[in-house]
């Protein structure tokens, strides 16, 4: 080869390295401003997303308080975070990396959180904008002895509007998924799942009460009631056995207090005043329809509600349009709003009872102050009446009671039934319809129901904590296990004075100072109940009977003074079926600790 053709060559070679450096270095170019195009949108969005959380709030509270200005102002505000976010994580170079391995994970995240703060803020906020002023706290202030609904009622299309909009970027937001998502983005993430699930759980009990409070409190005519006052000193299921029945009439907003007794007085039958379904009477036996005292022992509050109702009915003659539980807990909650109130005003039982001590009065001192069982339900009824009377009064602050009302909600303290089919539908998925526990979407909530063995007021002194986990392994795959630890609160010594009405006096074969209590343990529709084992991990014997489509294990534990028991309760999914473990529990006197637990595949495969 020619020298000549030798330097064309090396002049080409270099050309073409030339070229492909330059190539390289494009690409590069691109990349890096691609990367600073992401970054940059990606922490502007993020900002965006982070100062509209507190803003929801404002805009929540803005309306509840009538601040007509506020709600307007935090509402534009809300609509140009979201609108900004949505526009700053939805263009085509963002589409486009949102496919690359390790980054996509990322804005993928951010833009889902982004589209659902816009869906919420583009058709709900309209509607929540027009009820500022209209519909706040004082909405629910007794005013000449009534509650004016008609606010309510010309509030629930817009309600209605608004919380469609809330679950649907709920909904949006729960499908956001944090896997690979760095570890700053998943935090700002889930506080914002967090802030929109909590919005959306308060927008759905707001447009439900606007739909069923008009009707429930008369508004169309007279609805008369029963309230159940559940004493947890001698649990059932829904949370006690009824102390005292009252019965009261809602008239266009007006509330009276008509009529009360001991729900001891109502039985025993010679048999269930209704047909008990199968699965409840294999469960908690016939006694569930013969007394008052055990209409409770199912967690179905429908059937304790409407055997309640027929007890009634037979007694008196009298149909009610539905019946309410609540228990001393609940009215420490609502004692809060009312401040205290004085029972047996002039005579030697005088007491004033607040939230301090109305627990304490009503389900430990009343056994001690007064020795015949008669007095001691004078006294629950009298009580449960003078704090009824100033509640139908209107002698509380609306705004502490409606977050009265929504503490009793959080914890199940609240149950109601109505006659109404309709209303009944309104109802059947909310905490408010009773048990068995309702699965949330993506969730897999299991119920744990406790009730009383002793014959006496010993759950006074009943500690209960329950644990939650999901191991998975190799042989089976994955599994749901709820633990449940009870313990004995009490010493011998304590126990030794207690009263025999309390201790139970050594009746129905359990020593004074034990505590019997059956736990009964109702799986989901998605689940099947698989063993029972001890903490040593022998297995515990449980009755399986199948209630409708759900798994339910019953078993009896005996706790001497200072003892406790653990029993490990596990389930295994339907084929396909999965999401993350929840359990509700019978509401008690002391608090529940329900915490996530971490099982081995030896704990739970022995």
């Amino acid at each position: 080869m020619s020298s000549a053709a030798a330097d064309r060559l090396t002049r080409r070679g270099r050309g073409r390295r030339s070229w492909i450096a330059w190539l390289i270095a494009a690409v590069l170019l691109v990349i890096i401003a691609v990367a600073a195009w992401v970054g940059v949108r990606g922490m502007l969005a993020a900002n965006e997303l982070r100062q509209a959380l507190p803003v929801a709030s404002r805009v929540q509270s803005s309306v509840m308080s009538g601040d007509t200005t506020g709600a307007a102002s935090a509402i534009t505000q809300l609509r140009s975070h979201a609108d900004k976010a949505h526009s700053l994580t939805s263009d085509p170079v963002w589409n486009l990396v949102a496919h690359v391995p390790g980054i996509g994970p990322n804005l993928t995240a951010l833009g889902g959180v982004s589209a659902s703060a816009a869906s919420i803020t583009d058709h709900g906020l309209s509607s929540i904008a027009g009820l500022a002023g209209k519909l706040s706290a004082d909405t629910f202030k007794v005013k000449g002895g009534a509650i004016d609904v008609a606010p309510l009622a010309s509030a629930a299309p817009a309600l209605a509007k608004a919380d469609a909009a809330m679950q649907s970027g709920e909904r949006l937001s729960r499908g956001v998924s944090t896997a690979g998502v760095i570890g700053p983005l998943a935090s700002a993430v889930n506080d914002y799942k967090s802030k929109i699930t909590e919005i959306s759980t308060f927008t759905d009990a707001a447009s439900r009460a606007a739909t069923l409070l008009p009707g429930m409190l008369g508004d169309s005519g007279p609805r008369t009631y029963l309230v159940l006052v559940l004493n947890n000193a001698e649990l059932r299921s829904s949370g006690g056995i009824p102390g005292s029945v009252v019965h009261v009439t809602a008239d266009h907003g007006k509330i009276t207090f008509d009529d009360q007794y001991s729900g001891s007085s109502f039985g025993p039958y010679n048999a269930p005043v209704t047909k008990l379904a199968d699965p409840t009477n294999q469960l908690f036996g016939e006694i569930t329809g013969e007394y008052m005292q055990d209409v409770t022992l199912t967690p179905r509050f429908d059937q304790s509600a409407q055997l309640a109702a027929a007890m009634w009915k037979q007694r008196f003659g009298q149909s009610v349009s539905g019946v309410i539980s609540l228990d001393p807990v609940a009215l420490k909650y609502i004692l809060a709003a009312t401040g205290p109130v004085t029972v047996g005003a002039g005579t030697p039982e005088q007491t004033e009872l607040s939230s301090n001590n109305v627990v304490k009065a009503l389900l430990s001192d009343v056994y001690a102050r007064f020795s015949a069982p008669a007095q001691q339900d004078a006294f629950f009824d009298a009580a449960s009446a003078t704090i009824f009377t100033k509640l139908a009064r209107g002698d509380f602050s609306p705004s502490a009671m409606l977050s009265a009302f929504a503490r009793i909600g959080d914890e199940r303290r609240l149950n109601v039934w109505s006659a109404d089919a309709k209303e009944r539908a309104e109802l059947a998925d909310t905490t408010l319809s009773g048990g068995p526990a309702k699965s949330a979407p993506g969730e897999q909530r299991f119920g744990v129901y406790l009730a009383d063995g002793t014959g006496s007021k010993m759950d006074y002194y009943l500690h209960t904590k329950v644990e939650l986990g999901q191991p998975v392994c190799s042989k089976v795959g994955p599994l749901y296990v709820v633990q449940v630890t009870l313990t004995n609160g009490i010493t011998a010594a304590q126990a030794a004075k207690l009263p025999a009405y309390v201790s139970g006096g050594g009746e129905f074969g359990v020593a004074v100072g034990t505590i019997r209590t059956q736990v009964t343990a109702y799986g989901t529709p998605d689940t099947e109940f698989g063993s029972a084992l001890d903490s040593d991990g022998s297995a515990e014997p449980v009755k399986f009977v199948k209630d409708g489509d759900r798994s339910a294990a019953q078993y009896v534990v005996d706790l001497k003074p200072g003892q406790s028991s653990t029993v490990r309760l596990v389930y295994n999914p339907k084929k396909g079926k999965s999401g993350r473990i929840a359990a509700d529990v019978t509401p008690q006197v002391n608090r529940v600790s329900i915490s996530k637990g971490t099982f081995t595949c030896g704990q739970v495969l022995k």
